[in-house]
């Protein structure tokens, strides 16, 4: 039996340890975050051998058998909980987006109904036989996982103007119906080492899932980065048709002189969220540098890419009492075309646009 359990979670084990170096290491991250999911590889070990510890005991018919047993199953379900809700805290980034109180509140509630299970059997018991079974209430750990789980995909399906948060939010979702099934096969077929494991699995995937982000998004504005960009590019080269618009804002020099760089900054995060709020799909928002985007469709043309960037001009927030705005020039590509060529009358055509603006 232990060396069963052993076997099981080795595997889990050197791939936690591994997982833990990597976010150690890991340089895109703030340490909140990095902390966050030391957290999570910490209890995802606990759990896992306590699972493992708790597999071992229930050969145990002795005395401390029971003891050793009700304080593994103790830890499985004051613990359960918390690794969804901690994931949750990633969101937490900002003192004016710190979650309630009661946010808290059902991990209190399960906590306190697993020490009192020890006693009272509301969540679970251990006979003098050492045989575990549910008790009535055994359901406060699975809700309040629920819930927590829950949280999660809300928190990912609610960020503004994130290129890839419905992608994000589907994993989640994916999580969520995995971790559920593994729990049913565990109680159906008396299994113990499955949840924790598609557990571990997930979590490590999400951390790389959130490492693509910060390689391929720019953390200013939410909009894909210069090195996405570029990778599009040889995917549209030869391949495919495309409308590209070259946006450029004005007068951000003038911001930046009269009220300071952090209104420069909002002013280009104004115009990347009216962009992202007024663009449709099939149609991806780069910056490419520091004022400059550049807008790719594959399914519009050039008239219908206009419409949509004088549609973004009046969606532009005010900063500091002025509203920013931007000159834009488009141009399409077509199969045959010298893509960089199709890039340069862009640009030219924003900077024509640019100038007619100046001469108004």
């Amino acid at each position: 039996m232990f060396l069963d359990a052993l076997q099981s979670y080795y595997a889990p084990a050197i791939a936690l340890l591994v997982f833990a170096v990597m976010v150690i290491t890991d340089k895109l991250f703030s340490k909140r975050i990095k902390r966050l999911f030391l957290w999570e590889v910490g209890l995802i070990f606990l759990v896992i051998a306590d699972t493992w510890a708790d597999y071992c005991f229930s050969g145990l018919s002795t005395g401390e058998g029971v003891k050793l047993r009700t304080l593994t199953t103790f830890i499985h379900f004051a613990i359960s909980p918390c690794l969804p809700m901690i994931l949750v805290l990633i969101y937490e980034t900002e003192d004016s987006k710190r979650f309630p109180r009661w946010f808290y509140l059902p991990m209190a509630i399960n906590i306190v109904f697993s020490i009192l299970s020890i006693w009272m059997g509301f969540i679970f018991r251990v006979s003098r036989e050492n045989i575990y079974t549910r008790g009535p209430l055994f359901f406060i750990t699975f809700v309040v996982s629920v819930f927590y789980l829950l949280s999660l995909i809300y928190c990912s399906a609610r960020q503004r103007g994130k290129p890839n948060r419905k992608a994000e939010t589907v994993f989640l979702l994916l999580f969520l119906i995995v971790i559920g099934f593994a729990i049913m096969v565990e109680i159906m077929f008396h299994l113990h080492f499955l949840v924790w494991s598609a557990s571990e699995a997930f979590v490590i995937l999400y951390f790389l899932l959130m490492t693509t982000q910060k390689i391929l998004y720019d953390p200013l504005t939410g909009t894909y980065n210069r090195i996405a960009y570029e990778k599009q590019l040889e995917k549209i080269n030869g391949h495919s048709e495309c409308t590209m618009a070259m946006i450029d804002l004005d007068n951000l020099k003038n911001i930046n002189d009269e009220f300071g760089h952090s209104s420069g900054d909002a002013a280009i995060c104004s115009v990347a969220s009216a962009i992202l709020k007024t663009k449709g799909k099939h149609m991806w928002l780069y910056r490419f540098g520091g004022d400059e985007f550049v807008l790719l469709s594959n399914r519009l043309n050039a008239d219908e890419m206009k419409k949509i960037l004088k549609a973004a001009q009046k969606q532009c927030e005010e900063i500091q009492g002025i509203r920013p705005c931007f000159s834009y020039g488009v141009a399409e590509y077509r199969l045959g075309d010298d893509l960089n060529h199709t890039i340069l009358n862009a640009d030219l055509d924003m900077y024509r646009h640019k100038k007619n603006l100046k001469d108004i």
